[in-house]
């Protein structure tokens, strides 16, 4: 699906790679996450994939086709993405015409605008409020709002940059049994940025950076029990991680396997 070849970039030039030669790719259909503490590179891997940061080195392929200056706007409607601070991205009036607004811009027909945009409120679980003002909503409701958006565009690829990081934990639960919902229904690639361990349970691949390189990529078997890197990495081990190191010798278990354990 979209493919990262020898990817570079620096914000100055005398600044160390805020991306250091990353090659990667991204299948199809799969909940990716990339994790990392602040300043790993994550980020800035995203806002070059949607083309808010242009000035870099290597190549990326979308669907087996060259991202080029040409073919840049075409190919990148492919993506959709929901950011930290939903509030940032709220245009209208009502949560309908919030939702709207992108399908609008691509001149679509008002039946199938209308559609679309019911459907993404269902999907979502708000279509109870599509005639509320977006900014009366509570944190994890924006956030709902916000990812109806991005489906109503049916996207081929969403992804959500610290989409939870500004929620309470009720707001983030919410937003990833959502996400985990989508994911079983829709046939959308995710990528998910997040520097919380806790988030990525629901992944099909977890991409760990670290100084703006790749340190480890693996399924979230193998992540976890890569105790040693993680911490090097300045990631926080949940706690279930912490406590089955300490009990069970470093055995990978889900939450509900350590309550069983113990």
């Amino acid at each position: 699906m979209i493919e990262l070849n020898n990817l570079t970039f620096k914000y100055r030039e005398d600044e160390a790679y805020a991306l250091d030669h990353i090659s990667i790719s991204f299948k199809k259909g799969d909940w990716t996450s990339i994790i990392g503490h602040n300043g790993s590179g994550k980020s800035t891997l995203v806002k070059i994939i949607m083309g808010i940061n242009e000035s870099y080195d290597g190549d990326i392929f979308v669907d087996g086709e060259k991202l080029t200056e040409d073919n840049k706007h075409q190919l990148r409607k492919h993506f959709a993405i929901v950011f930290q601070n939903p509030d940032n991205q709220f245009v209208g009036a009502t949560v309908e015409d919030d939702v709207a607004f992108g399908l609008e811009n691509l001149g679509m027909p008002r039946d199938e605008m209308i559609e679309r945009t019911n459907y993404a409120l269902g999907l979502v679980g708000m279509s109870d409020f599509k005639n509320h003002e977006p900014h009366r909503l509570s944190g994890g409701q924006k956030q709902r709002v916000a990812i109806a958006s991005a489906i109503a565009l049916q996207p081929e690829v969403l992804i959500l940059d610290e989409s939870t990081s500004m929620l309470d934990p009720e707001g983030r639960q919410d937003v990833l049994n959502i996400l985990k919902k989508l994911h079983g229904q829709l046939d959308t690639t995710i990528l998910y940025i997040t520097h919380d361990l806790t988030e990525i349970s629901s992944s099909d691949k977890v991409v760990v950076m670290n100084k703006g390189a790749i340190v480890l990529e693996g399924d979230i078997e193998e992540i976890y029990k890569n105790k040693t890197l993680l911490r090097q990495s300045n990631l926080k081990l949940p706690y279930t991680m912490v406590i089955s190191e300490a009990l069970l010798n470093g055995e990978y278990v889900t939450h509900e396997e350590l309550v069983d354990k113990l």
